[in-house]
């Protein structure tokens, strides 16, 4: 199973970088207003990067890296192919 790291974009302009297993099961619950707290009342949403790791611990170390970025830093990241990690896979930008 691959654990997934992603940047949402919400109406208002702000990101919301989250971890899942499923990204699409994941960005229909913040439609639904059933994701983060931080998302409800934001959508609709734009799924701006999406990054694919073999572990639940890769990932989650790699979320805390991306929230703790300032947004010039997570833009410039969504930029990269790649990310940083050399294990890491973008799957998607819009």
């Amino acid at each position: 199973m691959n654990h997934y790291v992603y940047i949402l974009e919400c109406k208002d302009g702000s990101w919301y970088t989250g971890y899942t297993t499923d990204v699409d099961r994941r960005i229909k619950k913040h439609a639904s207003g059933k994701g983060a707290k931080y998302t409800r009342g934001r959508g609709p949403f734009r799924l701006v990067a999406t990054w694919a790791f073999p572990s639940k611990e890769e990932a989650m170390r790699w979320e805390y890296e991306v929230k703790h970025l300032s947004r010039r830093k997570k833009e410039q990241l969504v930029s990269l192919k790649g990310g940083p990690y050399e294990n890491t896979t973008k799957l998607s930008t819009t």
